[in-house]
């Protein structure tokens, strides 16, 4: 370190000395002291200039003009070949869905419709599926980084408000292993990671920690997820990550499943077994209290394609039958699977809740319409979402 400070002092102290000198000080000024000087002016210049400034402009949510990021998504729903790939309804004129096009070129198009209250807008084009979620009372459309990483480009938020479309560009954020109460939370963005979107900042990032897939949270501010490498342990947190509870589900494979009625007393849990035909449910549990006490489900059907829908009634809805065969709807009551007469038509998906559930349909050719119902899945409609 030696040489390092004396060759520092013949190049820049004399130089600070007389710099010192001709600001009214005295030449005979110890070194250290001259230093010291020059460390407190460099102080004041520094806090008049960040006084100054203006605010940072990063901390400021970037909108962005859909016609700057890519063509109209307009092209992409109302193609000849477009599909319906993932559908979130807050009310029924409150919605927000993804669209494909893999026909019109030699990679796939994508873009997301968004409908407030009647009103309807597009998404632009973008080069990986839209991401549909709900924040709150409304749906919004997130269009992933292509990379598959917060680390590559941009994340741009799509929602439609009274004063019209809005699209945004998120800010990236640290990491974090805790969650606030209106951020939203999903595995969709990042494969295999859990993204914690924050809507009303305009910021992103991932979240660290116990929960690896499947989030979800219930009406009472209890937030469950899967986690687990080889096996299958279902975690919750009730005050954002900072504490956890566990309980292991399948100590064999992790692909396990977990349905959470909106009032978090109705649980259903799935343990699936790997088969030369596919998945296949190997056990089934439900609880109506929390997840205090657990009953076995008897008859279940033979594989599940999604995860079951839990409703506050303490039964459950799902789609399943044999493997490979049309799914079929069933209801778990009284400890017990029975099929319903219901044809909610070809299902591919189930959400909701009593209220309101939905899925969209997957028939011979192309997906176009989602199903729904209003009456606990007694009676279905369809519509186009776009």
């Amino acid at each position: 370190m030696e040489p390092r400070l004396r060759e520092f002092s013949d190049r820049f102290y004399r130089r600070l000395v007389e710099l010192l000198e001709r600001c009214g000080l005295p030449r005979s000024m110890p070194p250290v002291l001259v230093v010291g000087v020059l460390a407190a002016l460099t102080s004041i210049v520094l806090a008049v200039l960040h006084l100054s400034a203006p605010g940072p402009v990063a901390d400021k949510p970037i909108v962005v003009e859909p016609a700057a990021v890519g063509a109209p998504g307009t092209t992409v729903v109302t193609s000849k070949r477009a599909q319906v790939l993932s559908i979130t309804m807050v009310t029924r004129n409150r919605w927000a869905a993804g669209w494909s096009d893999c026909t019109s070129g030699p990679t796939c198009k994508y873009a997301a419709v968004v409908d407030r209250d009647g009103s309807r807008a597009t998404a632009p084009e973008w080069p990986v599926p839209y991401v549909t979620l709900r924040s709150g009372t409304e749906a919004i459309a997130i269009a992933p980084p292509p990379e598959g990483t917060l680390e590559g480009g941009a994340t741009m938020m799509y929602r439609l408000t009274y004063d019209g479309p809005l699209l945004t560009k998120l800010r990236y954020r640290l990491p974090t292993t805790t969650f606030g109460k209106n951020e939203v939370l999903s595995d969709q963005i990042v494969p295999g990671r859990i993204v914690v979107v924050d809507p009303e900042d305009s910021t992103v990032r991932m979240l660290e920690g116990r929960g690896t897939r499947s989030p979800v949270c219930d009406g009472t501010g209890r937030c469950w997820m899967l986690t687990g490498i080889g096996r299958t342990d279902i975690v919750w947190t009730d005050d954002g990550g900072q504490t956890w509870g566990s309980r292991s589900l399948d100590t064999h494979n992790q692909l396990g499943r977990l349905a959470v009625s909106p009032d978090g007393k109705t649980l259903l849990t799935t343990q699936v077994a790997v088969t030369a035909t596919g998945q296949a449910v190997a056990k089934m549990e439900i609880s109506t209290d929390r997840g205090a006490n657990w009953k076995t489900v008897q008859n279940p059907p033979p594989s599940l394609d999604v995860p079951p829908l839990a409703l506050d009634d303490g039964t459950a809805l799902m789609l399943g039958g044999a493997v490979g065969a049309r799914p079929r709807l069933y209801r778990i009551q009284d400890g017990s699977a029975k099929l319903l007469d219901a044809n909610p038509g070809d299902l591919a998906d189930l959400e909701g809740d009593e209220k309101l559930m939905y899925g969209f349909e997957v028939p011979r050719r192309r997906t176009t319409e989602v199903v729904l119902s209003t009456d606990g899945g007694n009676t279905w409609s369809k519509f186009a979402p776009r």
